[in-house]
């Protein structure tokens, strides 16, 4: 005859057993759509209420450019410090292969292409620099 204390042991392990399998499944189905979000390069863009232009993802996201609007804060020399519309100050190098649209000075309001893959110094790569309404 089978005693009662091995039956509620069997049966407390195989709850144990199909809880573990459960969490198992969920962060596997979790890691799956980390996976996803990361192969994403648009995945992080928010819209911004207020704007004209929300920064929404566009093909040059796709393509591993990156677009900033903002109003140029300074200019000096090469280097363009520029306060994005979402209030973050980046600062763009340009170089001898960089489009620069005559006339920019401090206080325009600015779009700029900006290439993903990053120089010696840690710089991003400025495609273009044009002026905005």
């Amino acid at each position: 005859m089978i005693s009662i204390p091995k039956v509620a042991g069997v049966l407390s392990c195989a709850v144990v057993l199909c809880l573990t399998l459960s969490n198992t499944a969920q962060a596997a189905d979790d890691a799956l759509a980390a996976d996803r979000m990361k192969s994403d390069p648009c995945a992080d863009r928010v819209e911004i209420i207020g704007q004209s232009e929300p920064m929404n993802c566009d093909r040059g996201a796709r393509e591993g450019t990156d677009t900033i609007k903002g109003e140029v804060l300074r200019i000096q020399g090469d280097n363009y410090v520029v306060q994005r519309f979402t209030g973050q100050e980046v600062r763009l190098h340009t170089d001898a292969n960089t489009q620069i649209a005559e006339g920019l000075r401090q206080g325009d309001r600015i779009e700029a292409r900006v290439d993903d893959v990053r120089d010696m110094n840690d710089n991003k790569r400025v495609l273009s620099i044009r002026q905005i309404e």
